[in-house]
């Protein structure tokens, strides 16, 4: 019955918008994520960021399908009062629909195998020409192809960490280790992590991690973001 359902403003939620304190909409429903933020796969960054608002967009693009069954064990009991579609986010999921329907969202498992037989081409060019040459000129252009499949690695380790390019999870997984951990270095795990919470906070100084990072490259030059 609607006359039972219990309503709370905008500006009610908005007030739940700290650690301990932690509120959010989805789809006009409030939840109370306070507890579950410390355990929250994804960190408690992203959670932190949207406190006190409506993350319906948020949800469903960084969490699969299966997570919708979870939600209402932090369900609050109330909805909001005056909760309205905002014209962009209308927009954005118009354009996810479109780009579903299309097939955009797909494995594209045969790109990233090509790509990466064409970075291993890459690294096998690189290792031949150091090795087994002694012309200044081949290792010049071995630095070149080693630049550009470190280029090519990162583009797939990219990709791969935003969703599955491979035929499953498992495949995705060795892919990322590949590209990431091995060949260029970061752990994919730690990239996926920061990056995500990137997306979800981008460029703010408070809860964008990137950001985070550049200050404390530029703490150790002697600069400072105020």
């Amino acid at each position: 019955m609607e006359c039972d359902k219990k309503y709370i403003t905008i500006q009610q939620l908005e007030q739940h918008n700290k650690a301990g304190d932690l509120w959010v909409s989805i789809n006009g429903k409030v939840y109370n994520v306070s507890d579950w933020s410390k355990y929250h796969p994804g960190g408690e960054t992203p959670l932190l960021n949207l406190a006190g608002k409506d993350v319906t967009d948020a949800f469903t693009a960084y969490h699969p399908t299966t997570a919708w069954q979870y939600l209402n064990k932090f369900f609050t009991g109330y909805r909001l009062k005056d909760y309205e579609v905002s014209e962009v986010s209308k927009d954005y999921r118009n354009i996810i629909h479109e780009f579903t329907k299309a097939g955009m969202f797909e494995n594209k498992g045969h790109t990233a195998v090509f790509t990466l037989t064409s970075v291993a081409a890459m690294f096998g060019f690189v290792f031949y020409g150091v090795l087994c040459c002694n012309s200044l000129w081949v290792h010049l252009c071995s630095a070149m192809v080693l630049g550009m499949a470190w280029i090519q690695s990162a583009y797939i380790g990219h990709d791969s960490g935003h969703y599955i390019v491979m035929s499953g999870h498992g495949w995705n997984k060795f892919v990322q280790l590949i590209t990431g951990n091995c060949l260029t270095g970061i752990s994919i795990a730690w990239w996926e992590w920061t990056h995500n919470a990137h997306h979800i906070a981008c460029n703010s100084l408070d809860y964008d991690p990137d950001l985070q990072h550049i200050q404390f490259l530029l703490s150790h030059l002697g600069y400072s973001i105020r």
